[in-house]
């Protein structure tokens, strides 16, 4: 039986907490004139008023501590990953025509379609505007993920489009490109603003952990699918790929998507180095890995 962690919370290092803690004030901060008016200010703050698990802006802050940077000093920019997060979610909701997201209304549930895709491009607008004082190769990289997201998202819609089956390589492929590529650059982004070495290093750790990431997720869905009978489930979900690939029993797939879970966030730890900073990080790699 997999048992997955309810939360994503581990022990952090005192300047990790503490700017963490003026992430989470400035994220509460925004004000109407900061989207110009009612309209737009409403569902755009919608999902960032119930803060989710903050692990992006996390994992960026604890990059900064592994490379030795002060994580005070990149605040802002954990604050414009946790919204260009929030935006990929307003997007993939409407995608996906979900109703509930962190127990509100789906913004486009709440505010409609039209308001929430503009909210969505808005977060990004200001994630790029909060983000450009570090300079090119931090938007860059961003950028980039961006990019990759939605690559990923497209791959993941024409899949449900056409009520196909993934392989399992292909779900693989939409979690690099769609969860694992946020993950990476949130990972890494700080080594990359400071020109450290470690960066490419420190990207395949996040990368490997975004998949298993993503593979938790998957395992959790076809729990509460198979709860639901059987209904309703969207693809791609790797376990349902490895019951039809494979030709799985339901018990053997999720065992099988454990393993891989596993292995990914073995081959993200073994990324790092030892010492305390890289200790806090592994922490998280260790939470994401499923208990069978």
């Amino acid at each position: 039986m997999a048992v997955v962690e309810k939360t994503l919370r581990v022990s952090l290092p005192n300047e990790v907490k503490k700017a963490l803690k003026e992430v989470e004030s400035r994220l509460a901060s925004f004000k109407v004139s900061d989207f110009v008016n009612q309209e737009l200010f409403d569902p755009s703050m919608h999902l960032l008023n119930k803060q989710g698990k903050l692990l992006r802006p996390t994992l960026l802050l604890l990059g900064s501590h592994l490379i030795d940077r002060n994580p005070s000093d990149y605040i802002d920019l954990a604050v414009a990953a946790e919204m260009l997060h929030v935006a990929s979610l307003i997007h993939d909701d409407i995608i996906d025509r979900d109703h509930e997201r962190r127990d509100l209304k789906a913004v486009h549930e709440q505010y409609g379609r039209e308001a929430a895709l503009l909210a969505g491009d808005a977060l990004v607008a200001k994630a790029v505007a909060i983000s450009s004082k570090y300079g090119e190769n931090v938007l860059s990289a961003m950028a980039k993920a961006s990019v990759d997201m939605c690559a990923g998202e497209l791959l993941d819609y024409k899949l449900q489009k056409n009520n196909k089956m993934p392989s399992v390589s292909e779900c693989i492929n939409i979690d690099l490109l769609k969860s694992a590529s946020l993950i990476a650059t949130c990972c890494n982004i700080t080594a990359v603003h400071s020109g450290s070495q470690m960066a490419d290093e420190i990207h395949k750790f996040g990368r490997d952990l975004g998949v298993a990431f993503q593979i938790r997720d998957d395992i959790v869905d076809y729990g509460e699918w198979a709860e639901r009978g059987r209904k309703g489930l969207l693809i791609p979900n790797i376990v349902s790929s490895l019951e039809s690939e494979n030709g799985l029993g339901s018990s053997e797939a999720l065992s099988k998507a454990v393993a891989i879970n596993s292995r990914y966030v073995k081959d993200a730890m073994d990324r790092l180095g030892n010492g305390a900073a890289a200790e806090s990080m592994k922490d998280y790699a260790k939470l994401v890995m499923i208990k069978s």
